[in-house]
């Protein structure tokens, strides 16, 4: 399957479920509690801002999940969240015993996802060592997801390789996508690797059984827990 052809399946998938939407929500402004203490306590304004990316650092099992849900739970009735879930691990009965309303939660798994490596070339359509095919798809349905302005809330968890050509374009995109569709973009990544142009960094880890978060703020850490 060329590049054009998988892209336009992708786009068209996407665009098919956004049709069911009856009408495109007003433009959204503000924050969003996503409802744990020690995560809202050191967030500006008390949430994750609407119309901009949030980057949620941790290694695994350190709680990116669990706050991405967490959001989804808080979101007024209504409201739709999406999940684009490049790994393949997401279990929908532990999102709805978070208070997750599946009836309202997209869930997106590229297809291709751990089958087979892509032809070489990344999103940007130029030649050389490009990310695999689901990661490729991955990035191009957050990309319509954040821009399409039908969901409140759409969280990222794409496995990205060491390398990525236009990795800067690529994060760049995603944030002008957030921006122009008022989502809360929740980006789910280890510490290393891609570096969106997030708006905020949230850097979680698991104490026991609470989930810690810290934020950098010029040069300084604010922690709760």
């Amino acid at each position: 399957m060329s590049q054009g052809t998988e892209r336009h399946l992708v786009l068209a998938r996407l665009r098919d479920e956004i049709r069911r939407i009856e009408h495109r929500p007003a433009r959204r402004e503000g924050f969003v509690a996503c409802g744990l203490a020690g995560v809202d306590a050191v967030l500006p304004g008390g949430g994750f801002p609407r119309g901009a990316l949030a980057h949620l650092a941790g290694g695994p099992a350190s709680g990116k999940t669990a706050v991405a849900l967490a959001l989804f739970a808080a979101l007024a009735p209504g409201d739709l969240a999406a999940y684009v879930d490049g790994r393949g691990e997401l279990y929908p009965p532990a999102a709805a015993a978070r208070g997750v309303d599946l009836a309202r939660l997209l869930v997106v798994r590229p297809a291709l996802a751990g089958r087979h490596a892509a032809p070489r070339g990344g999103p940007t359509g130029k030649p050389g060592a490009g990310p695999p095919d689901p990661v490729r798809a991955a990035l191009w349905a957050a990309e319509a997801l954040l821009g399409s302005g039908a969901f409140a809330a759409v969280a990222v968890d794409v496995p990205m390789p060491r390398k990525l050509e236009g990795a800067d374009a690529i994060a760049r995109r995603l944030q002008a996508a957030a921006e122009k569709g008022g989502a809360v973009g929740l980006w789910l990544g280890p510490g290393k690797g891609l570096r969106v142009p997030a708006a905020i960094r949230v850097e979680l880890v698991v104490e026991g059984e609470r989930i810690v978060a810290r934020r950098a703020v010029g040069g300084g850490d604010h922690r709760a827990a």
